[in-house]
């Protein structure tokens, strides 16, 4: 099984799963390098994971998330990631909306041919949907696996989005399956039958938990993010790492900008500008979250519908009263946008 290098880290590929092609034809990432056998290939040998005909193909595996080649993998935050996958730690990301959480294990999981099961947690969310429950099967009931079990015997990522949304009493339940050698055993009664059901699921070597939450499981204090759960002690020890994540650097959001949508860079620069005018207001006077992903929106739609327009839909309709007073402001100054 080969190795690929993501700065310091050294990653084993996830070929016994079935994924793409074992040659990806090119680097990743500029933290990544080619193996001798991918080097040694021509890039007209090289199939980049499409070409059937190719040797070293087997197969697409739906669960590989899609590579995005324009995303631009964070060197500190990829390195980390990295160092954790390999040791098979349960990790937590924290960190604002749309500061690139989800989008980098997905990438990762990508760019190491690793299968992903994700979900979001709300008060909704049941340890049916978690771990299995009976489902309709043409004219039977058979058992089906949820998320958790799907990831445990398929030795895939389990990435679970929200995680301080889900309820403490089911966080409860999940514990022992976050230990280091940890299992669930599902007991329950065929519907029609009646007859009893059992199974011990340990976990596959290959199988990594992932959370993504907006706070660290100890509320929110600026009721920033309404309905969060706190963690209780338990349930943040049953993880090694906490990475917290803040906005990217103006220069690496310009640079996804204008790799992403068609905007100008000088244009691109301003909205940032803007952006970190928001984020970096120390009195807290404006609450509204200016994400990577409203400024992609905003760049987007100032090539397609104009400057005012897209201000408006992607930007300040989405911002209180107070806010949008201020954001205007905003871009009277930095760019000489007038909005009604």
């Amino acid at each position: 099984m080969s190795k690929l290098k993501i700065g310091r880290a050294a990653v084993k590929m996830r070929s016994n799963l079935d994924g793409k092609c074992l040659h990806f034809g090119k680097a990743r990432c500029v933290h990544s390098k080619l193996t001798k056998e991918q080097a040694a290939l021509e890039k007209k040998q090289r199939c980049k994971g499409k070409d059937a005909k190719c040797k070293f193909f087997i197969g697409a595996n739906v669960f590989v998330p899609q590579y995005d080649e324009k995303y631009l993998l964070p060197e500190k935050e990829s390195e980390a990631l990295a160092f954790i996958l390999e040791n098979g730690d349960n990790i937590l990301l924290s960190g604002s909306p749309g500061v690139g959480k989800t989008s980098l294990v997905k990438q990762m999981a990508s760019i190491l041919n690793w299968g992903v099961i994700q979900y979001s947690c709300s008060e909704e969310t049941s340890s049916a949907k978690l771990l299995g429950q009976w489902v309709v099967a043409g004219k039977s009931m058979e058992w089906s696996d949820g998320y958790i079990t799907t990831a445990m015997k398929k030795g895939y990522i389990l990435l679970e989005d929200e995680a301080d949304f889900m309820r403490p009493e089911l966080r409860g339940e999940l514990h022992s399956i976050m230990e280091d050698k940890g299992s669930v055993t599902l007991s329950a009664l065929h519907p029609e039958t009646k007859k009893p059901f059992q199974e011990v699921i340990t976990k596959h070597k290959n199988f990594r938990w992932v959370s993504t939450a907006n706070t660290i499981g100890l509320g929110d204090d600026l009721f920033q993010y309404h309905g969060v759960q706190y963690f209780n002690a338990a349930a943040r020890d049953r993880y090694s790492i906490i990475m917290q994540f803040n906005h990217k650097q103006p220069k690496q959001e310009e640079e996804i900008l204008v790799a992403k949508t068609e905007v100008d860079k000088s244009i691109a620069k301003k909205m940032i500008e803007i952006a970190n005018a928001c984020r970096n207001n120390e009195s807290k006077e404006v609450l509204f979250q200016f994400t990577l992903r409203r400024l992609l929106s905003w760049a987007n739609y100032y090539t397609k519908i104009g400057p005012e327009e897209s201000a408006t839909l992607s930007v300040l309709n989405f911002c209180s009263t107070t806010d949008r007073y201020f954001i205007k402001s905003l871009m009277r100054t930095h760019m000489n946008i007038e909005v009604n």
